[in-house]
């Protein structure tokens, strides 16, 4: 009985803040917070669709869905780069940029804001990111 009542407490505390957090956004004179919802190409470079992030840009029909919100995500090691971006990322000659060798069947790509991927040639599987800053 003591632990339901311990649970029910948490959760009223955390119910209380979550409003007055709700609260404090909306209040009068400010502006509600607006979000991007149309794909920019030079800023962009996935969107996030019901909750799940997608690399590339989205179908038409999808900016026009609930829940829709283009946006920037960091690489990851393990990402997969999407086909589209074979178009947009330019090789990087590993001896001009003085980087190792890569190994065999991965190269250097350079994304749009200047990081260095190392980057599966038939995968496209993301095995090193080295940061332009």
């Amino acid at each position: 009985m003591k632990r339901i009542a311990t649970a029910a407490a948490a959760l009223l505390t955390l119910t209380g803040s979550l409003v007055a957090t709700t609260d404090a956004s909306a209040a009068p004179g400010r502006a509600p917070m607006q979000t991007n919802q149309r794909w920019d190409g030079n800023r962009d470079n996935g969107y996030m669709l019901n909750g799940r992030w997608n690399f590339g840009p989205p179908p038409a029909s999808a900016m026009n869905q609930r829940g829709f919100q283009a946006g920037y995500h960091q690489w990851r090691r393990g990402d997969r780069l999407p086909s589209y971006f074979s178009q947009h990322y330019r090789q990087v000659d590993y001896r001009q940029a003085r980087l190792h060798a890569p190994p065999r069947g991965y190269h250097y790509v350079r994304d749009d804001r200047g990081d260095t991927l190392l980057v599966g040639i038939a995968t496209g599987v993301i095995l090193s990111i080295i940061a332009s800053h």
